[in-house]
């Protein structure tokens, strides 16, 4: 199971924002970047931590982003066949960036049931 994967499709389905696990030269607006922060599995669960960079149109629309992101898979853990839970364990604020738009970082834990 791929769940930078499983989190992308999850994301494309439930966002109105391109998403991706790279930067694409030409940004969008509003654009969410997924990548893998780390694994805390145990020999009974698969639970990987990944990073989510949600970039808006302002302030205020990268904050609403990665609000619904995170809504987003946390409503596919009630019913996907292979996610179980969604936990968000810390969403801050990035004051820098290249570019001088906002954006905002959601480090989430996934429960993923595997075959």
């Amino acid at each position: 199971m791929d769940p930078i994967g499983l989190a992308i499709d999850i994301l494309k389905d439930g966002l109105d924002a391109e998403v991706s696990t790279e930067l694409p030269k030409d940004r969008p607006r509003r654009y969410v970047m997924v990548g893998l922060d780390g694994d805390e599995s145990t020999p009974f669960l698969y639970r990987p931590r990944l990073a989510l960079t949600c970039w808006g149109s302002s302030d205020r629309d990268a904050n609403q982003l990665a609000i619904s992101a995170i809504g987003a898979l946390q409503d596919a853990a009630l019913d996907h066949p292979y996610l179980s839970s969604c936990d968000l364990e810390t969403m801050s604020r990035e004051e820098w960036s290249r570019t001088g738009q906002s954006r905002y970082l959601a480090i989430i834990t996934l429960t993923v049931n595997v075959d």
